[in-house]
């Protein structure tokens, strides 16, 4: 990739300040006792535990970007063509088993309420091998020095809009992301003027991702309950009042019930904490028996009700409520200073590398960070996703492909 070298720049996310602007945003919004709750909360511990998770992350990203890291010569040569032929191979082939699993089910399971839950692992896996493959190949198309095309734009639409239809939002945000970070970071000969991250259109942007996001989530609710009685935490005779934050409810309710968990799970393990065992949980339930993920030991700590299978309701905990389960207080710091630690190596390998696949691995693990936030640890897909990114570069870079005479 000669072109790489002599005409693409690497322009690495301001991640630290977009981390901590998006990281208070969420934790703050949910502590402030704001006058669109129903009830006011003690936040005392809560404040703590968020400004332990911003110096943790902060001092970790510091430490890296002051130290000199030396990256050896990626061995092999990229092979455009390889990792084309990859590319639309996985994409047909995920395209044609989502539709084969809304037929199983019988209709659009995004039309189906909790049908979403019934969707087969291995159709996961090859919607996020497709995601995969995306962001490598939109990647190699920028380090060409290739402008984005309508083409691109319409394969990415139709790909997020397939993906949705399952009923998960992370996909979906992990591609459209993605590609958006993707072309932010790269830089050749054309659009560099729409690649800056903090201009009032991409706040717009931003906002609209959060009505469609909390639109999504009032869709789901709606099939089956009452969404006015389901956001509990909102005073809805506020919210009618103000008629502007209505497309925000479910996301408010969401960021404010994050919280509540969060207060709940420092009562319950205060002074009887996990030891890691949450953190390895996820990976536990490969095993052979009944292991419960992360979300549903969650769910057990705060007593959620219980799924049809008698497992507790899966309950996300935030990153700080994940970390303090396993280690309390000191856990949340270096929690977070581990997560610094890593996101800041990645970025310095990415911007010595100047390849597809460290510009893939930079853009996954930013953006599942970021949504670390309201979730809590990664998942197991997670990692599988790492592993495909690096068995996808043996695949195209090491391996030397011959026709025979």
């Amino acid at each position: 990739m000669k072109v790489l070298l002599e005409k693409i720049s690497i322009r690495a996310l301001p991640y630290l300040r977009l981390f901590v602007i998006v990281f208070l945003l969420i934790n703050l919004i949910g502590i402030i006792n704001f006058p669109f709750y129903k009830e006011k909360m003690e936040n005392g511990v809560l404040y703590l535990l968020v400004f332990l998770g911003l110096i943790g992350f902060i001092s970790g990203t510091l430490l890296i970007r002051i130290l000199k890291i030396k990256f050896s010569p990626s061995k092999g040569s990229f092979k455009p063509h390889v990792l084309k032929v990859i590319f639309w191979g996985s994409n047909i082939f995920s395209f044609v088993l989502i539709l084969a699993t809304h037929a199983m089910n019988g209709g659009i399971i995004i039309l189906m309420g909790a049908a979403r839950f019934k969707t087969i692992s291995y159709t996961n896996i090859f919607i996020y091998l497709g995601i995969v493959t995306t962001l490598l190949f939109f990647s190699s198309e920028l380090l060409a020095n290739k402008k984005v095309k309508w083409w691109h734009i319409i394969f990415i639409a139709i790909q997020s809009v397939s993906v949705l239809s399952l009923g998960y939002r992370s996909p979906l945000i992990i591609l459209a992301g993605g590609c958006a970070l993707i072309f932010v970071i790269v830089r050749n000969d054309f659009q560099n003027n729409y690649k800056n991250v903090f201009t009032f259109r991409n706040l717009l942007v931003v906002l609209g991702v959060l009505v469609l996001m909390s639109s999504i989530s009032s869709y789901r609710v709606s099939r089956q309950y009452d969404v006015r009685k389901f956001f509990k935490n909102v005073d809805l005779d506020y919210m009618d009042d103000h008629s502007y934050l209505m497309p925000f409810m479910p996301t408010l309710a969401v960021f404010r019930y994050d919280q509540e968990v969060v207060k709940t799970l420092v009562e319950k393990t205060e002074g009887n904490h996990y030891y890691g065992y949450l953190a390895i949980a996820n990976f536990l339930t490969v095993l052979p028996g009944e292991q419960l993920g992360v979300r549903n030991i969650i769910g057990e700590i705060v007593e959620a009700r219980k799924l049809p299978d008698g497992k507790p309701w899966s309950i996300t905990p935030t990153l700080q409520g994940a970390l303090f389960v396993d280690g309390g207080y000191f856990g949340v710091f270096f929690g977070f200073f581990v997560l610094g630690v890593f996101i800041e190596y990645l970025k310095k390998l990415m911007k010595a590398k100047k390849d597809p696949f460290s510009i893939a691995l930079y853009v996954l693990v930013t953006i599942n960070a970021l949504m670390l936030i309201h979730t809590g640890y990664f998942d197991v897909v997670f990692f599988i996703l790492l592993f495909v990114i690096l068995f996808l570069k043996i695949v195209v870079m090491r391996i030397k492909y011959t026709i025979p005479n």
